[in-house]
């Protein structure tokens, strides 16, 4: 294959490759920080108000 040809080829992947692996980085992403909303644990903070009331 001449030099041109090849050159073509790699530019068409490149363009095919790059919007693919960041729509798979933006999933995988968008993942974890769903795993890791998950992993939270509500908590209450005491302030004292309520025992002051009783």
């Amino acid at each position: 294959m001449s030099t041109p040809l090849l050159l073509a080829l790699a530019a068409l992947l490149l363009l095919i490759v790059v919007p693919a692996s960041r729509d798979l980085f933006n999933a995988m992403r968008a993942q974890s920080e769903r795993e890791a909303q998950r992993r939270l644990v509500p908590i209450r903070i005491d302030d004292g108000r309520e025992r002051r009331r009783r």
